[in-house]
């Protein structure tokens, strides 16, 4: 008898001792994964071993325990339980309601403890409830999100053992010995999965995205809607990344993720641009999957964060594989504080690459070429043995001039207005110095864009003048290829107002062309074009179609023109990817009520293949090469207007007069 005795106090220590032992090893692991992974959950679960070690050390009699000291242990456990919850499972973490209540939660257990212990009264029931009922919401919480959460899987088990634990020891008669272990071992259980979270996240993003890659072809078809008509899904969505407008987005290289808890689409280029080996429809859980870590955190907080509510983003996230994209786009939240619908425009983010002067890298073939260009260097006392033209000083000798090339109407091939192009002259016999674009980047980066822009502004308002006054026309405009920092320049707008009240111009006459690859600076660019406006001018969107800035600010801001890029507009005729870019942004110019202007015509067939499409007008070779206002020129011929030859009006340079010349007979005859 006694030795059974003996055997059973020996057993009763080892036991204390395994229970001991085990949660100081656990708490020691947390320890170093907290601060080696830097894991804010892992600290979490540390605080809440360390109370439930503290309350079994009392129970264990391994120090004096009072009834007082035990509700407080039990309410600091209880609070750090809920935090390390609240850490865990992503429904508290992205929903502030929720949140809050585990919060306040937290606050009021603990808040138990510390009045129990210096008041008068007894808190131990009231400890007792508090405690049931978060282990109730912790077990609905694991119902709910078992399908959803893969922590909150592995969560529920410790929590089910620690929470049976004390029921055992009230209702069902277990010794203290057995509760405690059990208590233990759920507690240590729930604890670890603090360590296993980030992997466990991992696989289950990349088993989902292979899920949906099973199913990519049914999802497919279960979101196929016509781009013309943009029907509807289950819920009533409309699939904006299957609209006219997400196929232009796509075309130029940004695109269109639109996604909903019942299914995913997204535009072709989507897969490609986020690194991915399928064409499966991705889900927020597989965007995480391709997300580097440092930039995790900015993903869950800035974009797929519910708390935030109904809003837009615009977040620059970087990649695995080192690179930017840039997210922008919107956020639906339904009444239970869940994301309902993502809508997000993905591309390149415009600083991962910079042109010389600093502007962002441009986003088409024909804008990179240019920027390839040699551009004019501004003087620079820090390298002063480059060869470098100054700009400052051709701008004050009046070395640089303007040339204006027609834009015709495509329905009766009369001269609608012109456009102004800035140049540097060469030396008798050579080519100009500079394009306008590179004489426009020089002037910015010497500090001269204002002063090129007012320059032009005044040939260009000269030139529109003799027109309507030779012409007797006062429906001609002509237009000014600006940057955006050219406009925004403080003196621009009353400089406009200025020309255009010596001249006695027509409002809108003067129209002002924004190049689509020029950063538009959301502070204050309203304020910017409602003074151009105020002061006269039209608005219009140059080289159309090339980035997602385009349509923003399409949409953001009223333009009246919209002039679509000579290299989707050269693709008309070839029938490739450039001329259905070509077809679509007439279509949406359209639509938006624009006059869409075709740049870069060189042939006829091309002329009447943007007429067909709902070109207003167009401009390039076929209609007239950019010609020096010199002299004066003669009206066309009756003959020519009969057959309706665009009057190619400007005097021009020899070259300039004998090039339009035999361009202009390719459209004898008329336009068809």
């Amino acid at each position: 008898m006694l030795s059974m005795e003996i055997a059973g106090d020996a057993g009763v220590v080892l036991g204390k001792g395994a229970i001991v032992g085990a949660l100081v090893v656990s708490a020691g692991y947390l320890a170093g994964y907290a601060v080696l992974k830097r894991s804010g959950a892992a600290a979490c679960a540390l605080l809440m071993i360390a109370a439930a070690a503290a309350l079994e050390f009392g129970r264990l009699g391994l120090f004096t325990m009072t009834p007082k000291i035990a509700v407080l242990l039990q309410g600091v456990f209880g609070a750090a339980a809920v935090i390390y919850v609240s850490s865990v499972a992503r429904l508290v973490r992205n929903n502030a309601i929720i949140g809050g209540v585990m919060l306040a939660a937290a606050v009021t257990l603990a808040g138990i403890g510390i009045m129990n212990l210096v008041g008068p009264g007894d808190a131990s029931g009231l400890m007792r409830l508090g405690l049931i009922s978060v282990g109730v919401f912790a077990a609905l919480l694991g119902v709910f999100q078992w399908s959803r959460d893969p922590a909150v899987r592995l969560l529920l088990p410790g929590v089910a053992l620690a929470g049976l634990a004390p029921i055992l020891a009230a209702y069902a008669g277990a010794s203290p010995m057995i509760a405690s272990t059990l208590f233990a071992i759920g507690v240590i259980a729930a604890s670890l999965v603090a360590m296993t979270q980030e992997n466990l996240q991992r696989v289950s993003e990349l088993g989902l995205h292979e899920h949906g890659h099973r199913h990519s072809q049914e999802m497919a078809a279960s979101f196929a809607v016509d781009p013309r008509e943009c029907e509807a899904d289950a819920d009533g969505h409309s699939l904006l990344s299957e609209t006219q407008l997400a196929k232009v987005m796509d075309y130029a290289g940004v695109a269109v993720w639109d996604w909903c808890p019942h299914g995913a689409h997204q535009t072709d280029s989507m897969p490609t641009l986020m690194g991915a080996d399928s064409r499966a429809p991705f889900t927020p859980e597989a965007i995480r999957a391709f997300i580097h870590k440092d930039d995790l955190a900015k993903l869950e907080t800035r974009i797929l964060a519910p708390s935030l509510g109904d809003g837009s983003f615009d977040q620059v996230l970087k990649l695995h594989d080192g690179r930017s994209l840039r997210f922008r786009g919107a956020r639906a939240v339904d009444s239970a504080g869940q994301i309902e619908r993502l809508v997000a425009f993905i591309e390149t983010a415009p600083d991962a690459v910079r042109s010389r002067f600093g502007s962002p890298a441009p986003a088409t073939a024909a804008l990179a070429a240019a920027a390839q260009r040699p551009v004019l260097q501004h003087n620079s006392p820090s390298a002063p043995s480059a060869p470098q033209l100054s700009i400052g000083e051709a701008i004050a000798k009046g070395e640089i001039s303007a040339v204006f090339q027609p834009i015709v109407s495509l329905d009766n091939g009369k001269v609608a207005g012109f456009e102004t192009l800035a140049r540097w002259p060469g030396r008798a016999g050579e080519p100009d110095r500079a394009s306008a674009e590179d004489l426009v980047r020089a002037a910015e980066a010497a500090g001269k864009g204002g002063a090129l822009a007012r320059l032009i502004l005044n040939e260009a308002a000269q030139f529109l003048a003799r027109e309507i006054k030779t012409h007797g026309k006062r429906d001609v405009f002509v237009a000014l290829n600006l940057s955006f920092a050219q406009m925004r320049d403080a003196g621009f707008p009353a400089a406009l107002k200025k020309a255009m009240s010596e001249h006695h111009l027509p409002p809108k006459s003067l129209v002002l062309e924004l190049t689509e690859s020029q950063a538009i600076q959301e502070k204050g660019a309203a304020e910017t074009f409602k003074a151009l406006r105020d002061a006269g001018a039209a608005l219009a969107f140059d080289d159309f179609g090339s980035g997602f800035s385009s349509l923003s600010n399409l949409r953001k801001y009223s333009f009246d023109y919209l002039k679509i890029d000579k290299s989707f507009v050269d693709g008309l005729v070839k029938g490739n990817e450039s001329g259905k870019i070509a077809q679509a942004i007439a279509a949406l110019g359209k639509d938006l009520g624009l006059t869409v202007i075709a740049e870069g015509v060189e042939t006829r067939e091309t002329a009447d293949a943007a007429r067909r499409i709902g070109c207003t007008l167009a401009q390039g070779y076929a209609f007239g090469a950019p010609s020096r206002a010199a002299e004066p020129a003669a009206k066309p011929s009756d003959a020519r207007s009969h057959s309706r030859q665009p009057e190619l009006a400007g005097a021009s340079v020899a070259a300039g007069a004998s090039e339009r010349k035999a361009r202009g007979s390719m459209w004898r005859g008329g336009l068809r």
